[in-house]
């Protein structure tokens, strides 16, 4: 008489072999959002805080204040990244009275404007939220310790 784990096991082999390949492809979207993380914090980002992101790029020394590493984030942090904190920077439609005066574009407002002649508006603040979700997966992966 089989047992139970017997009759299990070819069962648990089969949905292990094909759920496999969804967490490969869940890698890869992973990858594939980080690197329009990267295009988009070189295009936006980099004149203030360096394609290499420690806080040197050409307009930093026409700043009154200094420009962060981004690449200490995590490290300033406990080491642990601050994403909830990160993102409502990167956003800056909601003040944050902890984070002081704002000293760097609304990027929100900017990435929102961008959708208006190319997507329904409905879906225009998904976009933007992506795009910040995108940076901050790059931001996540350029952490040093």
């Amino acid at each position: 008489m089989k047992t139970l784990s017997h009759a299990v096991n070819p069962i648990l082999l089969f949905l292990l072999f094909m759920l496999a390949p969804i967490h490969i492809l869940k890698a890869e979207e992973v990858e594939s959002a980080e690197e329009r993380g990267k295009v988009e914090f070189v295009d936006s980002c980099s004149l203030c805080h360096g394609e290499d992101a420690k806080g040197t790029g050409i307009f930093s020394s026409m700043l009154k204040v200094d420009t962060p590493d981004l690449t200490q984030l995590s490290r300033n942090n406990g080491g642990v990244f601050p994403f909830r904190e990160v993102y409502l920077i990167i956003d800056g439609r909601d003040t944050i009275k902890q984070h002081g005066p704002r000293h760097m574009p609304i990027w929100g407002d900017r990435f929102k404007s961008t959708t208006w002649f190319t997507v329904n508006q409905d879906y225009a603040e998904t976009l933007v939220r992506g795009t910040i979700f995108e940076l901050l997966l790059y931001l996540e992966s350029i952490q040093q310790q």
